[in-house]
């Protein structure tokens, strides 16, 4: 999801009158329905093929493929399209405007690099036989510490320009999202 937010922002920056009269109405929606399922066929096939058969070859191989997917596919696409939009609109001579949505999804993709790819490289490199010395304890703690921060993101993000910020969590979600 983080690399279709990437790429759909990137492409509302740079190209803003194609995305606003050519690009479906309910692009978004769709596109985000498709790899919400993408990812419960994967995850569910993952279930059955990795914890209710004992593990196999069909396992390790679905395992590699979804580490290979998200490691050389969708991890450098979101690096490319927000590298671009963070330079687009922070090197502009038109001094375009940043926005909450804007820091919004750079701080989520940093976060996302810092703490969610390093567990999946590690478990690519472990399925394709190379052996580091880490605790996969570790990983999975640095993934869940990844899972919590985006809305504690999305909560100051929205409340950063109030003074107090003794408010309604849902007036947060509401300011962080009105881009």
């Amino acid at each position: 999801l983080l690399t279709a937010i990437s790429i759909e922002r990137c492409l509302s920056v740079l190209c803003p009158i194609w995305c606003r009269s050519h690009r479906p109405k309910h692009m978004s929606a769709i596109i985000s329905g498709l790899l919400w399922g993408v990812s419960l066929l994967l995850n569910t096939l993952g279930y059955v093929l990795c914890t209710i058969r004992p593990p196999a070859r069909s396992c390790n191989l679905l395992l590699i493929t979804i580490g290979t997917l998200d490691f050389l596919f969708c991890t450098p696409l979101m690096l490319i399209f927000s590298l671009t939009l963070f330079l687009r609109v922070k090197c502009s001579s038109q001094h375009l405007r940043t926005g909450r949505l804007f820091t919004v999804i750079m701080l989520t993709v940093l976060f996302f690099l810092i703490f969610a790819v390093p567990l999946s490289v590690l478990i690519l490199f472990d399925f394709l036989g190379y052996k580091f010395l880490y605790s996969p304890e570790i990983g999975f703690v640095l993934s869940c510490v990844n899972s919590s921060l985006n809305p504690i993101i999305y909560f100051l993000v929205g409340s950063y320009r109030d003074r107090r910020i003794k408010f309604a969590l849902r007036l947060a979600f509401q300011r962080a999202f009105e881009d």
